[in-house]
């Protein structure tokens, strides 16, 4: 700021107003560029405010873009994954719905393959029997003739039959009462060794030798059959497909009042085909009864579909009873009532030795027999089973599995209430007496993980049953099974140990005390 020049300075006379007026001016100065330097920092301090806002607007700008660009990425990643989710549903709906239809052409490819079948049958043994017109008319006089006698015959038998159900039913009730009274001292105490033991083992041994034999019978009668097949083309055609229905049935058997009269109906219907459509050839019922019996003829295609009954019957604890051991109990149920029925019975003996058959092969510690578990005879001795004929032996676990499901189906089949019915009891509950007291007098150093396992099998779910047939006889048996039994075992056995927890179940659940 240019400095004016005092109007006193020429003055003469005002020396002191000159200095005055140049100080007020100087003050003047110092305030004016005071404020021009406030002014300037205000000025710079708005600038670096204005320019740190537009800063922060700028970064909030950037993370508001970015968080609408995440947002917007989730977004699509959500629609992706649902529209993924949604076409692999509709895949999935599309694979089952292509299937059904599979299945369905399939059902009904094999429905047409079997009527041409039935029909092509039809039309050959129409012609055979228009090619054997004459000989069947020469046969005629011969064929009544022996009708009557077997009309007669069958009679005598029916009335023998009759006669041998009412003593036998007395017998079963006359046992399973002496059963009741039994003492449990029978049960062989650990240690003990006697004549009689040993005699039982022998007897045992006898027994089981003899079902193999029945077993290995069969065998031979698939053979004999095939062999007929070849030489018969209406037994030809229906062999297979009777065999498969039963096999069907029986794996359609579930748990459940009044849901198995489907699968029920088609056995009997089977059977009842297998009697009346093809009575010959026939085969010596002796070789598939275990006791002795006066030898009589049965219809060998009848044996052959009741074996396959009974194989379908044991496949079905092994698979199902397993995981789930009331499961046995419908299975049973049905079996029983199968070899039960009059019309199944060959001059009234029932063909039940054929199912005890297969027991016999694939679990035969339910009969007292025993072995070292850790050689390859103790195990075949065990039942147990290999991967493959002559292969590597199964795992442990899948052997425990096997065992579970064969203990709850013998039980199944053994333990049924027949007071109330027709029909006489093939197969009375005094068995599944003998089966646990076979398992219990096997010696101390002789008990394995699978007796424990089996044992368990057995007792679990059908206690209620054992009590109703023999009291306080079957208490004490149990208090011998689930308490004193597992100290026989090795020390750390794990199936003892689930086996002594089956009596703390049996408290809490049916407060039965042991």
């Amino acid at each position: 700021m240019a400095v004016t020049e005092s109007p006193w300075k020429v003055a003469r006379d005002s020396p002191s107003r000159q200095l005055l007026w140049e100080l007020s001016r100087l003050a003047i100065t110092a305030q004016e560029d005071l404020y021009d330097r406030l002014e300037k920092d205000s000025k710079e301090r708005e600038a670096a405010h204005k320019s740190a806002l537009a800063e922060a607007i700028a970064k909030h700008e950037k993370v508001r873009k970015d968080a609408e660009a995440e947002r917007d990425r989730l977004e699509k990643q959500i629609q992706k994954e649902r529209e993924r989710r949604e076409a692999e549903a509709r895949q999935e709906e599309e694979r089952q719905r292509q299937a059904t239809i599979e299945r369905e052409k399939a059902e009904k490819r094999r429905a047409a393959e079997r009527a041409e079948a039935a029909a092509r049958a039809e039309r050959v043994a129409t012609e055979e029997r228009n090619a054997e017109l004459a000989r069947q008319k020469a046969e005629k006089d011969r064929r009544n003739a022996e009708a009557a006698q077997a009309k007669k015959t069958q009679q005598e038998a029916e009335a023998k039959r009759k006669a041998d159900d009412a003593r036998k039913k007395k017998e079963e009730e006359d046992a399973a009462s002496q059963k009741t009274q039994l003492d449990i001292s029978t049960i062989q105490q650990p240690g003990a060794s006697t004549f009689q033991g040993k005699t039982q083992d022998s007897q045992r041994e006898a027994e089981h030798q003899r079902y193999r034999e029945i077993h290995k019978s069969l065998k031979e009668l698939r053979k004999f059959m095939a062999q007929q097949a070849k030489q018969n083309t209406q037994l030809k055609s229906r062999m297979g497909d009777m065999r498969r229905d039963i096999k069907k049935s029986v794996g359609q058997i579930i748990e459940g009042r009044g849901k198995n009269a489907k699968p029920q109906r088609c056995i009997i219907d089977t059977l009842r085909e297998a009697i009346t459509s093809f009575p010959q050839p026939t085969v010596s019922l002796a070789t598939f009864v275990a006791h002795p019996i006066q030898d009589t003829q049965a219809p060998a295609f009848f044996i052959f579909l009741i074996n396959h009954f009974a194989k379908a019957v044991v496949a079905q604890f092994i698979d199902e009873a397993a995981v789930f051991s009331k499961v046995a109990d419908p299975v049973g149920t049905i079996a029983i009532s199968m070899l039960a029925r009059d019309e199944f019975r060959i001059n009234g003996i029932s063909l039940i030795d054929i199912l005890i058959a297969k027991f016999h092969v694939v679990c035969p510690p339910l009969f007292g027999i025993y072995g070292p578990e850790g050689t390859d005879e103790g195990r075949a001795r065990l039942g147990w089973w290999r991967e493959a004929p002559g292969g590597p032996w199964i795992n442990e676990q899948s052997h425990q599995d096997r065992m579970t499901g064969l203990g709850a189906g013998y039980a199944a089949l053994s333990l049924r209430n027949f007071e109330n019915s027709k029909m006489s009891n093939p197969y009375p509950p005094y068995h599944f007496w003998r089966a646990v007291s076979a398992i219990l007098n096997v010696p101390a150093g002789q008990v394995t993980e699978t007796h424990l396992i089996l044992l368990r099998a057995l007792l679990m779910n059908s206690e209620p049953r054992f009590l109703e047939f023999f009291g306080d006889s079957a208490k004490k048996l149990l208090q011998v099974a689930v308490v004193e039994y597992p100290e026989r075992a090795e020390k750390g056995s794990v199936a003892a140990k689930v086996l002594s927890t089956l009596g703390d179940a049996m408290k809490r659940d049916k407060k039965l005390y042991l």
